[in-house]
């Protein structure tokens, strides 16, 4: 299976650059059509994180966001095969680098934080060629997928911490050595790892790791997205964190790590990850999100 699925990848690399987002843009509406879960979860989500919007502005955004969930299955291919100075060139423009210098440059060690937006893999590519970076990840619990992931992933020189109790100590002394990591900020967490804190007003298991490295290595918070842009081109933008991520209140650092999120998202709402069950936990007594 992991072999077609690379036969799959590797003639999907063979596409032109502007290609994925070309044929995500005229096959969305089929695949939305034929993918009835994930179809419902977004709009599940939508009618949660955006109420005030009308009945025909939440289907374009429904429709648009599925342009952006097939153009990220389309992008693997070159992702995981194009040479690194091909994948480089495809970023236009960066809004905000001068951020990761700073953080450099004051030795106190920075965690960035990548949400599902956008094209969230070319980023963390970006982001190796940055500094000495450890990227966080969680490992799929099939091995053989873990090892693909990695082999390609790798192949910048990435440096792949697992979300492990020896990946997570791992972590900490790279940042603790004052130096950079990443990790995804919205996935849901595990049982005992969060705590609910709001994401557009909604109650979403929040993981506390974030919190827990500002208190114990003194680190500086930033956040990342790659943009989306026509004809396969992206821009980067690096965010500063709200000062409330210091907090030592666990719930307004919390807090903070979702309106970063919300920041992060604010720049084209529609290449966010909204098929993701975002508020698949929910707080005792409340109802289930999804059907």
């Amino acid at each position: 299976m992991i072999v077609l699925a690379k036969g799959l990848l590797w003639l999907l690399s063979l596409l032109p650059g502007w290609a994925p987002l070309w044929i995500a843009e005229h096959i969305a509406g089929i695949w939305m059509r034929f993918s009835p879960g994930k179809r419902n979860v977004t709009i599940a989500n939508l009618q949660a994180c955006y109420p005030e919007m009308t009945q025909a502005e939440r289907e374009r955004l429904l429709h648009d966001s599925f342009i952006h969930y097939v153009c990220t299955i389309l992008e693997t291919g070159r992702n995981w095969y194009w040479p690194m100075e091909r994948l480089q060139s495809q970023c236009d423009s960066h809004e905000g680098l001068e951020l990761l210098q700073e953080s450099r440059d004051r030795d106190r060690g920075a965690v960035v934080l990548a949400p599902h937006f956008g094209a969230w893999e070319y980023l963390a590519f970006f982001l190796q060629e940055q500094s000495d970076m450890a990227i966080l990840y969680k490992p799929p619990s099939d091995p053989g997928l873990e090892k693909a992931l990695l082999e390609k992933r790798r192949r910048n020189g990435a440096n792949l911490v697992p979300a492990t109790a020896a990946g997570l100590r791992q972590f900490f002394n790279h940042i603790r050595a004052g130096k950079m990591g990443g990790l995804l900020p919205d996935q849901q967490p595990s049982v005992g790892q969060g705590q609910f804190a709001p994401f557009f007003g909604v109650p979403a298991l929040t993981g506390v790791l974030v919190p827990r490295l500002v208190q114990r290595t003194g680190c500086a918070v930033l956040l990342a997205a790659c943009e989306r842009l026509p004809k396969g081109r992206y821009r980067i933008h690096i965010l500063p964190a709200d000062e409330a991520i210091y907090s030592k209140d666990m719930d307004k650092a919390l807090a903070a790590v979702n309106q970063g999120v919300e920041a992060c998202i604010s720049i084209d709402s529609a290449q966010y990850l909204w098929s993701y069950k975002r508020f698949r936990a929910r707080p005792e007594g409340e109802p289930a999100l999804y059907t």
